[in-house]
């Protein structure tokens, strides 16, 4: 009977850490959204910084912008994605240190990464 615990024991264990881990591929309307929501809040940064927005919102912007880009999961955007972060960061960084043209322009070049993201994605599906 004891060795009948320990098996069911370890089988139920089993099965709990089995479903934990599971990993659920996104639909393609969730990554869809989640190239939509950070491409609208890499324009929205844009146009801040071409009003003059002050530093410390534009960086706020920028971070958010890079949060929502944990969304886009998809193997075969992942290296583009992962790019197109780096670039936001140098964005933040250049901001941080009132680099201003260097923010634009690697503002302008994430737009464009995350322009071609949305249009890769929507060719291969």
């Amino acid at each position: 009977m004891n060795t009948y615990k320990k098996i069911l024991v370890s089988f139920v264990l089993a099965a709990a850490s089995t479903s934990a881990f599971a990993v659920v591929n996104p639909t393609y309307a969730e990554v869809r959204a989640a190239i939509d929501n950070t491409l609208a809040k890499v324009e929205e940064a844009k146009a801040a910084m071409d009003s003059g927005a002050p530093k410390e919102s534009l960086v706020d912007m920028i971070t958010e912008a890079r949060q929502l880009q944990k969304d886009i999961a998809n193997n075969v955007l992942d290296v583009k994605r992962n790019q197109a972060s780096g670039v936001l960061k140098q964005v933040r960084v250049a901001i941080e240190k009132d680099d201003m043209p260097a923010a634009k322009e690697s503002l302008n070049d994430a737009l464009n990464r995350y322009k071609e993201i949305k249009q890769l994605y929507a060719d291969n599906h």
